[in-house]
């Protein structure tokens, strides 16, 4: 049977944080039209998500860093300050979203900007042609670009090293030292200012966002377990391609546990901050699983509905009790988010999992899709069943 077309649906926006009736005076308000209060909640949720709020604190970091490194700078005495122009410039560069990538970073850096300045002196003392220098600074610069432990500090390598070259003048190396140096700096006054003005950890953000993953999973298979329960081939056919979604999520979480895993490592917060991050990751571990499975699930159902990718048949009544069972999987879920009763969610997943098993075996050639949505079923349950048990005491 052939898979449906469905109309173009608009995307759902995600819930707002309340009633624009709440945000500012009665009369103003009501007189705002339906159309123009939800103008105004989008371009408040656009504006949430281009200034978030730990971009903003890296911006105050940041700026606070450039103008200490001014400050100290410009009163080095000497000629030393006259370069006291490079010491925010460095300051600008120190700037990440943990202490431990932003002090790898400048370090990087400050090693390339050396290899460049030294660069950039001998290319002044062999005198060759021009073009030839700018060749050779390339070669080196692209070269020096596939050493894995100078990452980002080759591309500093060639910058500097013009630099010297032009801007250096009767005094090359005077350049190149007040330069590097202040830029150097200015990196390390911005390493210590992000290390000690309250740097993100990013725990608590990331517990949040596997639950609120959990959360949309169990709302998902909510969904699947209406849609079979009712009218077969369904109309709405997008819960079908929730597979790359999933794995979507699952991908970007895992950047945020290792970002998460990162922000603490020379982090003062971790002195009086408990937040177990292992936790975390066990969670993780099981939605991963969870997902994976998941899309087993959906990939079969889809194909009784529209033989695509494999073809299966089903009988009505088999594909309630697969709705039966994939609706208690989803109680389990929410069991799992909400810290419910696991163990009577569990019973009840496994009695409607069992009463779609029994079905299967009774016939005399079972169908092996219904038999993968079995094991994926089960696999699922006890996955979430190991999830729960992993989890501390709430």
């Amino acid at each position: 049977m052939a898979r449906p077309e469905e109309p173009p649906q608009t995307p759902a926006e995600p819930a707002g944080r309340g009633d624009a009736s709440a945000d500012g005076p009665e009369g103003v308000i009501g007189s705002l039209t339906p159309q123009a209060m939800e103008g105004a909640r989008v371009a408040k949720r656009g504006v949430q998500r281009a200034l978030p709020l730990f971009r903003v604190a890296i911006a105050v970091r940041t700026a606070v860093a450039a103008m200490v490194a001014w400050l100290i700078g410009s009163q080095t005495g000497g000629e030393f300050d006259n370069y006291a122009y490079a010491a925010p410039l460095g300051a600008f560069v120190a700037v990440g979203t943990t202490v431990f990538t932003i002090g790898r970073t400048a370090l990087q850096q400050a090693i390339g900007m050396a290899g460049g300045a030294v660069l950039g002196l001998l290319m002044i003392r062999l005198d060759w042609n021009g073009i030839l220098e700018i060749g050779l600074i390339g070669l080196i610069a692209v070269l020096l670009q596939g050493v894995p432990r100078f990452s980002q500090g080759a591309t500093v390598v060639p910058v500097v090293a013009v630099l010297v070259i032009l801007f250096g003048g009767a005094n090359p190396d005077r350049y190149a030292i007040g330069y590097v140096g202040q830029f150097a700096l200015g990196m390390a006054v911005g390493v210590i200012v992000n290390a000690l003005v309250l740097p993100a950890l990013y725990d608590k953000e990331t517990r949040v966002s596997i639950r609120r993953a959990v959360d949309d999973l169990a709302h998902r298979v909510d969904v699947l377990a209406d849609t079979m329960h009712g009218q077969w081939p369904p109309e709405r056919q997008d819960w079908a391609d929730w597979g790359p979604e999933l794995r979507g999520v699952v991908e970007q979480l895992d950047h945020q546990v290792l970002e998460a895993r990162e922000a603490r490592r020379f982090n003062v917060r971790m002195l009086w901050n408990r937040h177990d991050l292992t936790v975390d990751e066990r969670a993780l571990t099981a939605l991963r699983a969870v997902v994976h499975r998941m899309e087993d699930v959906l990939d079969a159902v889809a194909s009784t509905a529209w033989e695509h990718p494999m073809g299966i048949d089903i009988e009505q009544d088999e594909r309630q009790l697969a709705a039966d069972a994939v609706a208690a999987l989803a109680a389990h879920i929410h069991a799992w988010h909400d810290r419910g009763d696991i163990a009577a969610a569990s019973a009840a997943s496994n009695e409607a999992i069992d009463r779609l098993y029994n079905s299967v075996i009774s016939v005399e050639q079972p169908q092996s899709g219904l038999a993968s949505v079995v094991f994926a079923l089960r696999a699922i349950r006890e996955r979430i069943d190991w999830a729960a048990s992993q989890e501390p005491e709430a």
